[in-house]
């Protein structure tokens, strides 16, 4: 008579289909449900009348009247199941009394349409519970077949520059060259060699299969390299001031800068591949040579008799001594010996002369104490006077002195790092040919981050100097200096971080200060090797840098230069300014956020960079220096993008610009302006980005060098390496840039935080196996030699591959 619907509205909850009848209560009716139901109690005292049983619920009070008529004003509601009474329920009649039972009245009351049947509702919970079965099955057959599908995707599936399975294309596509490991064995003329990548114009497809017509010599002898200038020519020309004074080397003996220890060998190995990122013509260094590891390191104590077993210290492979070597007092006294050559009085950026205060537990050598001292000052007052009190480096007055410039070349190091066999090689040799053979035009320095604050370093000199003598070995102990987090924090305390992974350049800020006879100092990084001649590859960089002019400056820092697509540089640079034919679309002059003043800019001779012909900033000293693409961060992928603290003007929005990989050579003004930012304006910005961003708001000069970078594998087509290396519109840091979520493409390359490529290349080329190569390699193709390359990173090397 009454559907589910109906009980649930009165009674107020689902129950299953049972049989309900609906009809006036009778004392029949009640003496039934009192005698039979299963929830019968005794009634209670409180009830208004002694036969109606408190259980029961009642939305209806009962009045006096035991009236069970159909005049009641209540409907009596019986549950039966099997005939059997268990439940009463009196409510409220919902038709009028003058009404029959099963009569419908339209006029004065309307019953809710029942909501499902018996079927409806049979089927519905069949329907939930095939549901609950079902669902969580299909989830776990789901999970399985995705965990299936992981098995066979690659690392990077869904990134861009992945194929469909999620493998780098460049990776897992393209083929490794065959003849990036040649020998001296198989030398070549430059001018001769048929490269095996990129492919040369002349040559259709991969040349592989060609022969060399020549012969080979398979015993060369390598010859000395040469890269240092004429210092009498200068001298007689006047280009300088100063006489040039030759130094002494670890063994006590005079330096010949006509012949240097280390050898290249003319020629580079048949079928070497060409660099595809940077060009070496470009940068003005020499590709015609290469190097060899016997003919490059023996002078520093690498040995590699192939007769005798690698040793994780190759101790037994040199006859050498080191270990009564200073190489901190070498240098002081090369750049004393050449003292006239250096401003001696150095200048800040605000003309001032700072004081210089020794870090604690220096030491003055002795031989500087030993010197004439009157004699040394009277030379400074006499070239003092002559400049008329003027300190100005840069002045083009030809009656001042003309001095040098000096350059630091600081490695940043910690003090857990593990001194291995081929650092301490690797720092001779940059000591050798950086400051010994220079003449003190460059000075090698190690700045060491202690990690451990419970060392109080800046408060004890003993502390300060047994610290140095535990972490580094005791040739270099000279040449080392501390710093730490909490120095940081106390000289930049307003800056939003002070620790050695985003703010690396405060340490850097605090040794310029505190050394203002360095014009310039390079970033230098303990797991960074350059094959090759430093100071030829840096001066290299400083003169193209040097070269360059300020119009359209930063749009050709942003981007890759790829010779065998671009052309020539001139080609190259043409085509950037094709993409910004717009007036005004280029940076000139200083690019300012919100509220931020700069700080004594170098202001363009033209109010427009169209009306300059190229030639502002054309013979201007470089203040920033980097070894890639300095990018615009806004809107990519690079996880340090929005690194910025303290600006006004929202960071996403802010100009800024970055360079991957902080090695880089940076001016005393620029690093001046570095520290008024952190120390008085609060403003700081993550390594990568802090140098650039502060030349960039300061109007200052920034360029991009680009340095020669070789490639693992045969990329095949250059127009997708222009589209890896040079995504973005106009070289904007978008997502298809190469910096951020593309960054895999660098791992097979020779250049950058996660060239695998540079580290096996390494390793094959000091004739270790991995991956090939090793000894057996050797007695084919000869010992390994490669161009002039600079690789990163090379961390621990040894001769078993361990990483």
């Amino acid at each position: 008579m009454s559907t589910i619907g109906r009980l649930q509205r009165y009674v107020g909850a689902l129950r299953p289909p049972i049989h309900i009848t609906i009809s006036s209560p009778t004392d029949n009716d009640y003496q039934e449900l009192k005698s039979d139901s299963i929830f019968s109690r005794s009634p209670s005292p409180r009830s208004s009348f002694d036969d109606y049983p408190p259980f029961l619920p009642s939305p209806v009070s009962r009045t006096g009247s035991n009236d069970f008529s159909d005049t009641s004003d209540l409907v009596w509601l019986k549950l039966k199941i099997r005939n059997r009474t268990i439940f009463g329920f009196a409510y409220p009649r919902i038709f009028p009394r003058n009404s029959k039972w099963g009569q419908k009245v339209y006029n004065q009351y309307t019953q809710r349409k029942r909501r499902c049947t018996r079927r409806q509702c049979l089927i519905f919970t069949v329907l939930m519970i095939l549901l609950a079965i079902l669902i969580p099955i299909g989830i776990i057959q789901k999970r399985r077949a995705w965990k299936e599908l992981e098995k066979t995707r690659g690392w990077g599936w869904g990134l861009p520059g992945m194929d469909a399975n999620g493998d780098p294309i460049w990776e897992f596509t393209f083929e490794h060259m065959k003849f990036n490991y040649g020998g001296i064995k198989e030398l070549v003329p430059k001018s001769e060699n048929i490269p095996e990548f990129p492919y040369t114009s002349t040559i259709t497809g991969k040349p592989t299969s060609i022969s060399y017509t020549g012969t080979f010599n398979p015993s060369p002898t390598p010859t000395a390299f040469r890269p240092y200038p004429d210092r009498d020519a200068e001298a007689r020309q006047g280009i300088y001031t100063g006489e040039y004074v030759t130094c002494r080397g670890y063994d006590g003996n005079y330096l010949d800068p006509q012949n240097p220890p280390s050898k290249a060998y003319n020629g580079i190995p048949w079928q070497h591949a060409n660099e595809v990122l940077g060009d070496s013509n470009v940068l003005g260094l020499d590709n015609t040579v290469c190097w060899e590891r016997e003919a490059l390191l023996t002078p520093y104590g690498f040995g590699d008799n192939s007769t005798v077993e690698l040793k994780d210290d190759w101790k037994n492979t040199t006859s050498l001594d080191f270990s009564k070597v200073d190489w901190g007092q070498l240098q002081e006294e090369c750049v004393f010996r050449n003292r006239g050559r250096f401003n001696p009085s150095p200048t800040t950026v605000t003309g001032k002369v700072p004081i210089w205060t020794a870090p604690p537990g220096w030491q003055k050598p002795d031989f500087l104490r030993k010197q004439n001292e009157e004699d040394a000052q009277a030379k400074a007052k006499e070239i003092i006077a002559t400049a008329n009190n003027k300190r100005d480096l840069s002045s083009s007055n030809t009656t001042l002195p003309k001095y040098r410039s000096r350059t630091a070349v600081v490695l940043r190091s910690w003090d857990t790092f593990k001194f291995m066999p081929d650092d301490i090689i690797n720092l001779r040799r940059l000591i050798t040919e950086l400051t010994l053979f220079s003449g003190g035009e460059y000075q090698v320095h190690v700045l060491v981050d202690v990690k451990n604050f419970d060392i109080p370093i800046w408060t004890d000199d003993q502390t300060y100097q047994e610290t140095i003598d535990k972490v580094v070995p005791a040739e270099f102990r000279g040449i080392v200096e501390l710093s730490n987090e909490p120095m940081m924090a106390a000289q930049y305390w307003g800056a939003g971080w002070h620790d050695s992974y985003k703010s690396l350049f405060m340490p850097l800020q605090i040794f310029s200060r505190n050394h203002p006879e360095y014009d310039y100092i390079w970033q230098w990084e303990m797991d960074m090797r350059y094959i090759g001649n430093h100071y030829h590859f840096l001066e290299s960089l400083v003169q193209f840098a040097k070269k360059q002019p300020r119009r359209e400056l930063w749009e050709r820092n942003a981007r890759h230069y790829i010779p065998s697509l671009h052309g020539s540089w001139e080609q190259f640079s043409q085509k950037i300014a094709d993409l910004y034919t717009e007036p005004n679309s280029t940076v000139w002059g200083p690019v300012l956020p919100k509220d931020v003043l700069p700080i004594e800019p170098p202001m363009p001779p033209t109010a427009n960079a169209e009306d300059d012909n190229y030639e502002w900033g054309v013979g201007e000293e470089a203040d920033l220096i980097t070894l890639l693409p300095l990018f615009d961060p806004v809107n990519g992928t690079w996880t340090l993008r929005n690194d910025c603290r303290a600006y006004h003007e929202p960071v996403p929005t802010m100009p800024r610009r970055s360079a991957i990989i902080t090695a880089s050579r940076l001016s005393k003004g620029l690093l001046w302006r570095m520290h008024e930012e952190n120390a008085k304006r609060k403003h700081t910005c993550a390594s990568e980005m802090w140098p650039a961003t502060t030349a960039l708001h300061h109007g200052l000069k920034a360029v991009y060098a680009p340095h020669p970078i070789w490639f693992e594998k045969d990329w095949q087509n250059m127009t997708y390496v222009e589209g890896v290396f040079n995504g973005g519109t106009k070289g904007v840091s978008v997502k298809e840039s190469v910096f951020g979520a593309m960054e895999h493409n660098f791992s097979g390359t020779t250049w950058f935080f996660n060239a695998r490529y540079a580290r096996m290349m390494y390793r094959r080329w000091l004739g270790y196996e991995d991956n090939g190569g090793g000894r057996e390699a050797d007695k084919v193709h000869g010992n390994m030699c490669v161009n002039g390359v600079l690789l990163h990173p090379i961390k621990e090397v040894t001769p078993h591959n361990e990483h």
